[in-house]
């Protein structure tokens, strides 16, 4: 289970049509204030097939036209855009390899990146099994990348993604902030420490309230023995009309497993007396 985000990336390509090549005036403008501007009308092209794919959710087409940039426009200014980009295309389309090597290289270009430090934590996190032979470097991996997300966001001076509205900036910040306790959890009950799987979840649910948060935390408390709680959790996902499918069919798993679990454990009672 995956939680969507909103890649900031792509709110900035939005604008691409309104966009000229590079201006006289963008040029002397203070180098702090300056947002990331094709230098030619043919990389301008070449930005909109990017936007164009992307905006129609055709993920191997929306990679080939960010590479098609990256290849022909090496000093393009948003090569960290676009690299973000391509990792969350890849993520949607499920090739987990190219997730991580993308958004590696978009951690390399802006090391400040929140949102794509946090696609690497969870997708990372969801990747990882007890029988993996690495899984101690994938742990270490997650929580670097989650804690490190976490430093950024909990500045409160931190500005918004470039092309991000700052009216946007604080709904997504919280997102992002839940997702990365939602990793930590999801490590922690990785490494056998069910209470503070728990306790990650409930920090995540506490800032952005999540059905596959919600799911995570119910099998949470059935591994921990919290069988009621574990119940109580998977009907509340049950009973929300926007959790997908997929997330209701494991809260609903966990809710069987924890209801077999308490009548297993229920103490044999006597037979009433005739």
């Amino acid at each position: 289970m995956r939680i969507r985000i909103l890649a900031p990336a792509a709110i900035l390509l939005a604008a691409l049509p309104a966009l000229a090549w590079q201006s006289q005036s963008n040029q002397n403008a203070p180098a702090q204030t300056q947002q990331p501007r094709p230098k030619s009308q043919a990389e301008v092209a070449a930005l909109q097939k990017v936007q164009q794919a992307y905006g129609a959710q055709n993920w191997d087409g929306a990679i080939q036209a960010i590479n098609e940039v990256l290849e022909n426009f090496p000093n393009t200014e948003f090569k960290a855009q676009l690299l973000d980009m391509a990792a969350e295309a890849a993520a949607n389309k499920g090739d987990y390899a190219a997730t991580i090597t993308y958004g590696e290289r978009a951690a390399e270009a802006d090391p400040q990146n929140s949102s794509v430090l946090v696609l690497l934590a969870e997708d990372i996190a969801q990747h990882t099994h007890d029988t993996d032979f690495d899984k101690d470097q994938s742990i270490k991996k997650v929580n670097d990348y989650a804690n490190k997300a976490l430093a950024i966001l909990k500045d409160p001076n931190a500005p918004p993604p470039p092309g991000l509205p700052a009216a946007q900036w604080p709904e997504l910040r919280k997102q992002l902030t839940g997702q990365a306790y939602d990793a930590l959890g999801q490590t922690a009950g990785l490494q056998k420490n069910y209470t503070e799987e728990i306790n990650q979840y409930k920090t995540s649910l506490s800032i952005y309230p999540s059905p596959v948060t919600m799911a995570r935390l119910a099998k949470a408390y059935v591994d921990n023995k919290q069988y009621d709680d574990a119940i109580a959790e998977a009907n509340q996902v049950l009973a929300m009309n926007d959790a997908p499918p997929q997330v209701k069919q494991f809260a609903q798993a966990q809710k069987d497993l924890a209801t077999k679990a308490k009548g297993a454990a229920a103490p044999n009672t006597p037979p009433p007396a005739k």
